[in-house]
């Protein structure tokens, strides 16, 4: 899957304070919150949310339910 574009401030935040770099996470079709897989998801919303944030869909319900 193709990450959507961030600023470079907010991607260089993602790998300097997170560890992740969220671009090759999301290519790689890995959740940049728990590094699982990141190939189902129920619907376009939580799929476009994936190319966003990289987080996979159980991930997402966790989060934001």
């Amino acid at each position: 899957m193709e990450p959507t574009p961030y600023a470079h401030t907010r991607e260089q935040y993602f790998q300097n304070v997170l560890g992740v770099d969220r671009m090759a996470t999301i290519r790689n079709n890995k959740c940049t919150h728990c590094g699982g897989d990141a190939y189902w998801f129920k619907d376009q919303l939580s799929k476009t949310e994936y190319t966003i944030s990289g987080m996979c869909k159980k991930c997402q319900d966790d989060i934001w339910g």
